[in-house]
């Protein structure tokens, strides 16, 4: 296990961050990272000791440093690090210097200040060391997103949580219940969530707030049954807005659950293989094979929706050219939009826990990916990263063009407000356009939500007012 030393606790976390994405397995790593900096006359030296080889930097500054040169601080002890751990591992990352999630976000600050979108993708090539490939992406993203953009203090989506899996994959670590042991706590569940939506709606519309779009997220909201799921999904409604439904699961997926979410007024639903590949389905614990997919949305584009699908590249023993033949078979089915995940370990995850190793052809699965959505005409419309994601790469949102999702949009973007019901979903207040964002997050655990209910839904109803 590697040793950081660095000046300060917050600019240790961000180095941090840094040493990781070249060396997910510590054990690689060097044995010390040593990180100073000072200012003098206006100019910022910066130091990096890894191991017995030491890199220095300078770059000219103002006088004090101010909140924006803070910023500039954090940027550029990172950028630094990233050019000597570029120097000693003798390899570079696709994102270069860039670690947090939403990398269009630099982009949106660059062009706010003057740049227009090219110059905004060479500025994170020039000055942030991400590669020719990835800031094309944000180019296309950004340009992909105009229109769609919506921001203010009083928009708001809403996102409503459904905490329940018909079993839980090797790679998930999100806020689920397996469906056996918590079913009993499903229907009291249900009462509270559609009290929860009704009373957020009046409480936002008494607040002047406006709701932009309404996502059913999960989980697996189909793993309700259909008394069930029409209860939830006709309380959020919110009239001639955006509205998506996870299906998610195909084995969850029926004729009459597609009859009650197309009944509910909603647009959208995804429909998500993450793999065509029976073997790796089995390994990952899905408990569907590809023809249960291909049944499934074959049922689904009966009605008019838009459909999203998910493929997850990197998937445990899956090889580059299984991962091609899922891409095909899926691009011949047109669904309006594909998102093509990354496989992050993430904390709480099986692999986590067995220490699963990266999958070597996932950079090469992520090109392919690329390169099918662009031969058969999808464009990529919203992208962001996670911590722990194999090769250090991204997930990326693609569609046909028109068929953005404003929900991904401006979530990803940050650049307005969620009002979030269920357990374990976070609220947002975002303010002055997005320069501060503020977060309330709902209890985790399904009993817990149930038990304290009233207490935090006041609370939550303050926040959000």
């Amino acid at each position: 296990m590697y040793e950081l030393t660095a000046e300060n606790e917050k600019i240790a976390y961000e180095l941090d961050e840094v040493v990781k994405a070249f060396y997910p397995d510590e054990a690689e790593a060097p044995h010390t990272v040593v990180q100073k900096s000072f200012v003098k006359d206006g100019i910022m030296r910066v130091d990096i000791a890894v191991d017995e080889n030491t890199f220095s930097y300078e770059k000219k500054i103002g006088g004090n440093i101010s909140s924006d040169e803070k910023r500039f601080y954090n940027r550029f002890n990172k950028l630094c690090l990233y050019k000597s751990l570029e120097q000693f591992s003798e390899r570079s990352l696709p994102w270069g210097s860039l670690t947090g999630i939403r990398p269009t976000k630099l982009a949106y600050e660059l062009i706010d200040g003057g740049k227009s979108i090219e110059e905004a993708a060479r500025v994170l090539q020039t000055v942030y060391c991400v590669s020719s490939e990835k800031a094309e992406l944000i180019e296309k993203i950004l340009k992909a997103q105009d229109g769609y953009i919506r921001k203010g203090d009083n928009l708001f989506n809403l996102y409503v949580h459904i905490p329940f899996c018909v079993s839980k994959c090797s790679y998930c670590s999100f806020v689920t219940d397996v469906l056996t042991p918590s079913y009993k706590y499903m229907q009291r569940y249900v009462e509270a969530l559609t009290e929860e939506i009704e009373r957020t709606k009046n409480a936002l519309k008494v607040a002047g707030g406006e709701i932009v779009s309404v996502y059913i997220g999960g989980g697996t909201p189909t793993a309700l049954d259909e008394t069930q799921l029409k209860k939830v999904l006709t309380a959020a409604y919110c009239g001639n807005v955006e509205y998506t439904c996870e299906a998610g699961r195909p084995d969850t997926i029926t004729e009459e659950k597609l009859s009650v979410i197309a009944d509910c007024g909603v647009g959208r639903i995804c429909v998500n293989p993450q793999s065509l590949c029976d073997e790796t389905l089995k390994r990952i614990g899905r408990n569907h094979d590809s023809r249960k997919f291909f049944e499934a949305y074959e049922a689904a584009r009966k009605y008019p929706f838009v459909i999203n699908t998910d493929l997850i590249a990197g998937l445990e023993g899956e090889t580059a050219a299984e991962f091609s033949q899922t891409l095909k078979g899926i691009t011949d089915l047109r669904p309006e939009n594909i998102t093509v995940h990354t496989l992050a370990r993430k904390n709480g995850s099986e692999l986590s826990r067995l220490k699963y190793r990266a999958n070597a052809e996932v950079e090469k699965m992520v090109k392919l990916a690329n390169a099918e959505m662009k031969e058969h005409g999808y464009i990529p419309y919203y992208t962001y990263r996670q911590k722990r994601m194999l090769g250090n790469l991204e997930n990326t949102g693609y569609c046909l063009d028109g068929t953005q999702c404003v929900n991904n949009i401006t979530t990803m973007e940050e650049c307005i407000g969620v009002a979030a019901c269920g357990a374990g979903a976070i609220n947002k207040r975002v303010y002055d356009m997005g320069g501060r964002i503020e977060r309330l997050a709902n209890l985790r655990d399904v009993k817990l939500y149930l038990e304290q209910f009233e207490e935090r839904l006041n609370k939550k109803l303050i926040f959000l007012s």
